[in-house]
């Protein structure tokens, strides 16, 4: 069972693929994309968790997300959420406000004066990424290893 770095779609075989190969591939991919975003987001003194929490927020648009919710859908505790969160408060990136309905429920959005930031960021970050994947994996291919990302993060 050799692992081959230079896998083609014509000789790709998963059965010839030990559990303990595709896991250590995973997590290589994983740190090769952590390193070049980590990197990106440099310039914007930003940490990965950082950008994917203001990109949730943006997400939820102005009426916000809570915490918990952010906090369960970057798959972390409400402790380091609420941490990073005041962090970026701080920082004037986002916004906390009180539910209207419950003052205990905070709702996070990001400032209006950030968002332009944000649009910035994104197209920089998918630039840096493209230039780096594409040397190797065409656009096809990104598509559905997203795309099985997904499916998989679906399973919890």
């Amino acid at each position: 069972m050799n692992k081959s770095s230079n896998i083609s779609n014509t000789s790709f075989n998963l059965a010839g693929i030990t559990t303990y190969q595709s896991g250590v591939a995973q997590a290589s991919a994983f740190r090769v994309i952590k390193r070049h975003t980590a990197h990106a987001l440099r310039d914007y003194n930003l940490s990965c968790m950082q950008w994917f929490t203001i990109g949730t927020a943006l997400d939820a648009g102005t009426k916000g997300v809570r915490i918990s919710d952010l906090a369960k859908q970057l798959d972390t505790t409400l402790a380091y959420m609420t941490t990073t969160i005041n962090l970026l408060e701080s920082r004037g990136i986002l916004n906390k406000k009180a539910h209207k309905f419950d003052a205990r429920t905070k709702l996070v959005t990001v400032k209006p004066t950030y968002k332009k930031t944000c649009i910035e960021i994104e197209a920089v970050l998918r630039s840096k990424l493209r230039d780096m994947l594409y040397k190797n994996i065409n656009a096809d291919e990104l598509a559905n290893y997203v795309k099985v990302l997904y499916k998989i993060s679906a399973l919890g």
